[in-house]
């Protein structure tokens, strides 16, 4: 592996199974599990008494007196260490405390979110001594309220194309900042601004080049400004707005990491947030899943409750079981991440892919067995059906994400394929290369890798998890001989071996969880989860299957040929006569 930290899923596609990572499912601390639940209390109480998600979305904002009472309770700190006064969550618990507030309503959840997950995140991860004793004391109170200012008019996804500009003046002390940023979350609250910008720097060769970096950027530097709030689909309570720069003197000592490196640090910021608003995603669809139990539980039709109907049962089975998948998925990765001494990003993005496609189709499923009320502004059905769509848009679009996980799963299987072809070149100094290649090809051929012993409950979900583990490995290898460097633009085949890795991510997390569960309190009592485990991973390795299989055979060609025809007609031209 070339990264110093071990990767699960980036060893997967080399054929490893990294099991010491997964095996046994993590569980909370003991205190601060104990801590979660008064913190649960405090904020449900809250919640009872003074958020009215109907009002929320009705009025398009969240009410001062929410935002108050947030303050007063903590809610502003519970991922900041206790050391500037925050509650000191583990990821585990801020994750789980972001899925109690989205089950009350998803804008409140969003302002917590985008304040700690991102927008004070790179503070945590990247601040000085001196930024964090300056700056956090009064994030965690919510006297400053934080931003995370990526996103430009010009560059969403594309992160690298940004515009805004920072002028380092050594003889001032400053830096002069001007650009603009889209569709900032809490940008019309922030005080506190992560922003990223372009600077001039001299290359190694002497050469000038552009590079992004990281600043600290207060609304009290002046120039700072703020567009109105955006009229959403969704999420309307959440204050959504362009962020402006006008000629901001920023300090010298306002970089956040290192000159030139801001890239990275969006990407470390991103990662971790990713987990948060995964977490968010199972408690809205925890939310509108009660909901829709109740009311097909009680609403009769010809004679029968929904409840006893196949059509109802097969909704309430598929999201019971994609809702425990993602759910044993984003709390694993969490476990990862707390652990500091592993590389999870494939996983978060595995988990924000899956935690918020669930949500999505979950809470369209619940509107649709809710029948015609769940269509009526009264019930929250269709609030939450709009609250859930941006989810697989921000921090990344579920279609990047992919992406990046299929490429980076990829890169490090490549990188070993480089010094084999080099050895081919010349086989005489590759000799010793060479021979472990194919010793490792002989292996692989008569061999799998295999996980330790599970319940045997479960030993055909581990099976079929080893078979197409290796499976993955293979496809992964026959790609890169196939197309070499042009993979990055196969994005049907990469998205393709995003979702096979997603997919046996979701199984081994499934399958760790429930053999845990067992042999915590046996296997009649985890009977349940077994089976919920097991119809999963029947139904994931099929999906595994499909995708690597139609790596090779597909009709992609046909499918860019008529988007491409379609395209450049600019109109479906097709009418019947």
């Amino acid at each position: 592996m070339s990264s110093s930290k071990p990767s699960f899923s980036k060893a997967l596609f080399s054929g490893l199974i990294l099991e010491d990572l997964i095996f046994p499912f993590p569980k909370m601390d003991k205190e601060e599990k104990e801590n979660m639940a008064l913190i649960r209390e405090s904020f449900e109480k809250f919640a009872a008494d003074k958020i009215d998600s109907h009002k929320i979305d009705e009025d398009a904002e969240i009410p001062q007196e929410v935002i108050d009472g947030l303050k007063e309770l903590g809610f502003f700190g519970l991922n900041t260490s206790e050391m500037f006064d925050g509650f000191g969550l583990s990821a585990t618990g801020w994750t789980k405390a972001l899925e109690f507030v989205c089950n009350a309503d998803p804008s409140v959840s969003l302002l917590l979110g985008a304040h700690q997950s991102i927008g004070i995140k790179a503070l945590h991860l990247f601040g000085t001594e001196e930024q964090k004793k300056k700056y956090l004391p009064r994030l965690v109170t919510g006297e400053m309220i934080g931003a995370f200012c990526l996103t430009e008019p010009g560059a969403g996804s594309d992160a690298a194309g940004i515009k805004t500009k920072a002028v380092r003046d050594e003889k001032n002390g400053y830096y002069v900042l001007n650009g603009s940023k889209l569709w900032i979350t809490n940008g019309s609250l922030a005080d506190f601004f992560t922003v990223f910008a372009k600077e001039e720097m001299i290359s190694d060769s002497g050469d000038p080049h552009e590079k992004i970096t990281a600043f600290i950027v207060t609304r009290d530097m002046g120039g700072v400004s703020n567009g109105q709030p955006e009229n959403k689909m969704g999420i309307k309570g959440s204050a959504t707005a362009a962020v402006f720069f006008d000629d901001v003197k920023v300090p010298l000592d306002h970089v956040i990491g290192e000159r030139g490196r801001g890239f990275k640090v969006a990407m470390e910021v991103l990662n971790s947030g990713r987990l948060g608003l995964a977490g968010g995603a199972v408690g809205g669809l925890k939310f509108i899943f009660k909901h829709a139990l109740e009311h097909i539980a009680q609403r009769k039709q010809f004679r029968k409750h929904l409840n006893e109907f196949e059509a109802i049962k097969q909704k309430v089975a598929q999201i019971t079981i994609d809702l425990y998948a993602a759910e044993s998925m984003v709390y694993l990765t969490t476990a990862l991440y707390d652990r500091g001494d592993v590389d999870y990003s494939l996983e978060s993005a595995m988990c924000k892919i899956v935690a918020t496609e669930v949500a999505w189709r979950g809470a369209n499923e619940c509107m649709q067995m809710a029948g015609g009320i769940g269509y009526m502004k009264e019930y929250p059905y269709e609030r939450i059906v709009r609250d859930s769509r941006i989810n697989l848009i921000f921090e990344g679009t579920n279609e990047i994400l992919r992406l990046f996980i299929a490429l980076a799963g990829v890169q490090e299987r490549g990188e070993y394929l480089k010094k084999i072809g080099k050895a081919l070149r010349d086989p005489i100094k590759g000799f010793g290369l060479l021979t472990d290649f194919a010793s490792d090809w002989v292996k692989d051929k008569i061999t799998t890798e295999r996980i330790r012993e599970v319940h045997p409950s479960l030993t055909k979900a581990k099976t079929d998890f080893e078979n197409w583990a290796k499976n993955l490995r293979f496809t992964g290898e026959r790609v890169l001989m196939e197309h070499g460097r042009d993979i990055i633009y196969r994005e049907m085949i990469t998205m393709r071996l995003a979702n096979a890795a997603t997919d046996l991510f979701a199984m081994i997390a499934t399958i760790s969880r429930v053999d845990t569960r067992i042999n915590d309190v046996g296997a009649e009592k985890a009977a349940e989860e077994i089976k919920i485990c097991n119809l999963f991973c029947e139904q994931a390795w099929r999906r595994v299957r499909r995708n690597l299989l139609m790596v090779d055979k597909n009709d992609d060609q046909q499918m860019k040929e008529v988007a491409e025809f379609i395209s450049e007609k600019k109109v479906y031209p097709f009418e019947t006569e």
